[in-house]
């Protein structure tokens, strides 16, 4: 049922997309690229529709494409003659941050942004609207929010992004191929990751999918994991808004654990490989282990994806130690600069970040929510995932939504230089210590 429900949404969305977006596969539409300009063209007040600026790596083969094709498709329906949303597709989360820069330097920041867990708040916060009085003058929206979603998105007392989504994160493990390797139960720590490992390769099975590219994503979880389980002040160093020094015993002791994944554990093709290489060694049993969240989950029923029963031999823990990612996720920013784009932008934020909205993410894209939605119809792994969250001993915040956007890009250059041992562990913190500071 699962996976007939999927495919309908995809089929419906496929259609959304053509009248929509111009296609879901890439490329802007001829609209969306005269729309770029925050200030647009239409004018509420002569009665014309006001058109909201877009642009969306929710396109393509990304996790949320059915999802906001269908709810973009929603939104312009139930606003015809009022609002419309003019989406620029930009395929490829890299891709999509650095459209999103240059439009910021040019002073041309589209009229809405959700960045997708990378942490832009900081970067563009004097170009974003402060969302605080907004609302606190809508009861009901304010009280969805949740306390670790409205932490992660508010800088200095103001609200600048609507979180929508809930960042619970383990990793993902290949129950025949531990099974082939003779390993029983899930490592409890580290000690005991690293002689699964070695079971693994024993068994001819490379254990770990890794990645350096497009700031490493697989890898970076797995670092801030062996941070984190290195004790108190590793779990503080993960739960911290922008470090401004690498240079601590846990970080250090981390990036340890990291470098032998990379020399040990890994396949070749990890160094220079983004997530699409560390995922789809794991979809093809090239590998046994793969962190990732449960957006991923979907994946493992799509037989375009994975082999036909995949997803019947995957399970999920919590990294060792008890440590899982489970915190609040950078959501939807606004950036217009008119008081008709701002109440434009705000219905469509409002309504992406909806109830409705976000128990339709969970079901289609398997993201989980940032409010309580009960009774939702979901994969059991993104249960046990959620489940996992809720009783961990340590419990942090990924890289990517809580570290400066520069050491965020420097990673991509020195995780293979740590990988290939160029870089020591130290000199790899002090590297991200000195992208912190430019």
């Amino acid at each position: 049922m699962k996976s007939v429900k999927r495919a309908l949404s995809l089929l419906i969305a496929a259609g959304m997309c053509a009248a929509t977006l111009a296609g879901c596969g890439g490329g802007t539409s001829s609209s969306a690229a005269s729309a770029g300009s925050a200030e647009g063209t239409a004018s509420g007040a002569s009665g014309e529709v006001v058109q909201i600026s877009f642009p969306t790596f929710m396109c393509g083969t990304a996790s949320q494409t059915a999802w906001a094709a269908e709810r973009i498709a929603a939104f312009n329906e139930e606003y015809a003659g009022q609002y419309e949303v003019v989406v620029e597709e930009i395929p490829g989360d890299q891709n999509y941050i650095d459209k999103l820069k240059v439009l910021y330097s040019a002073d041309d920041l589209p009229d809405v942004i959700v960045t997708g867990g990378y942490n832009l708040i900081d970067m563009f916060k004097d170009k974003l609207v402060d969302l605080t009085p907004y609302i606190e003058a809508d009861e009901e929206w304010n009280a969805m929010i949740s306390d670790v979603g409205r932490n992660v998105n508010s800088r200095d007392g103001k609200l600048y992004g609507i979180p929508y989504i809930r960042q619970t994160v383990g990793y993902f493990y290949n129950k025949d191929l531990f099974e082939q390797a003779g390993i029983e139960s899930v490592p409890q720590t580290w000690d005991e990751f690293f002689e699964a490992c070695d079971k693994l390769k024993a068994a001819g099975i490379t254990p770990v999918s890794m990645d350096t590219a497009d700031s490493g994503w697989c890898s970076g979880l797995m670092l801030g994991a062996a941070i984190a389980d290195a004790g108190d002040a590793g779990e503080e160093f993960m739960n911290t808004n922008q470090p401004e020094t690498y240079n601590t015993p846990e970080f250090i002791e981390g990036a340890t654990k990291i470098q032998r994944l990379f020399q040990e554990y890994t396949t070749t093709d990890a160094i220079g490989g983004d997530y699409s290489v560390a995922a789809n060694n794991f979809f093809n049993d090239r590998t046994a282990i793969i962190a990732n969240g449960p957006w991923m989950v979907s994946d493992f029923y799509d037989t375009s994806v994975a082999p036909e029963g995949f997803a019947d031999k995957i399970g999920v823990a919590a990294f060792p130690g008890n440590v899982m990612y489970n915190s609040g996720q950078i959501g939807w920013s606004i950036a217009s600069k008119t008081e008709e784009k701002i109440e434009a932008s705000l219905a469509f934020v409002k309504f992406m970040t909806s109830e409705e909205s976000q128990r339709l993410d969970l079901e289609m894209s398997a993201a989980v929510p940032d409010c309580a939605i009960e009774d939702a119809d979901v994969y059991p792994l993104i249960t046990e995932t959620i489940a996992l969250a809720d009783g961990a001993d340590r419990s942090i915040n990924d890289f990517q939504s809580l570290w400066h956007a520069s050491v965020v890009d420097e990673i991509s250059v020195q995780f293979p230089l740590l990988a290939d041992g160029t870089l020591t562990p130290e000199e790899f913190a002090q590297a991200l210590t000195d992208a912190a500071a430019t």
